[in-house]
C-alpha cells in the first residue's frame, strides 16, 4: 500500500475555487465601503459649506426692516448682493465668496422672496450633483423676515 502525504489535484482546484468566490465577495464588500466613505464626505463638506453660506444669510437679514428683492441669480439684502454662480460652483454674499467643494457642481438654483403683508420670505434651493454622491443633494433653506 502507497502513503501519499500530498493534496489531489481535485482538492487543490476547489480550495482555489473557494478562495477566489472569497475574494470577489470581499472586492465587493471593499467596494461598497469605499463608496460609502466618498458618500458621507462629501455631504459632510457640503453640509459645511451650507451651513456657512446660511448663517451669512441670516446676518445680512435684520428680523425686522428688512429689504430684499431677488432677480434671477441675485437678491439684494439690505444693499448686499446674494448671487449663486453655477458656472463658479460659487455663493457670494456681500463681496464675499463661498466656493462648493471641488468635487461639487451647482446643477440648479432658485432664489425667491416674498411678502404677505409684513410678513416676508426669502427662499434659497440648490441642487447639488457629484460623482461621488448616490444621489443628488438638496440645500433648501426659508428665512422669515418682516418689512
Amino acid at each position: 500500500m502507497k502513503n501519499n502525504k500530498g493534496f489531489t489535484v481535485i482538492e487543490l482546484i476547489a480550495s482555489f475555487a473557494l478562495t477566489m468566490v472569497i475574494t470577489v465577495f470581499l472586492f465587493e464588500v471593499l467596494i461598497e465601503v469605499k463608496d460609502t466613505f466618498a458618500d458621507t464626505s462629501v455631504k459632510t463638506s457640503i453640509q459645511q459649506q451650507a451651513s456657512i453660506i446660511s448663517k451669512n444669510i441670516e446676518n445680512s437679514l435684520t428680523p425686522v426692516g428688512s429689504s430684499v428683492s431677488c432677480s434671477g441669480s441675485t437678491c439684494n439684502i439690505n444693499g448686499k448682493t446674494l448671487q449663486i454662480n453655477q458656472s463658479n460652483n460659487r455663493v457670494t454674499i456681500g463681496g464675499q465668496h463661498f466656493n462648493m467643494p471641488d468635487t461639487v457642481s451647482i446643477k440648479s438654483y432658485a432664489l425667491n422672496n416674498t411678502c404677505d403683508g409684513t410678513n416676508c420670505y426669502l427662499y434659497v434651493q440648490m441642487t447639488l450633483d457629484s460623482g461621488n454622491l448616490r444621489k443628488e443633494y438638496n440645500f433648501d433653506v426659508t428665512y422669515y423676515y418682516s418689512s
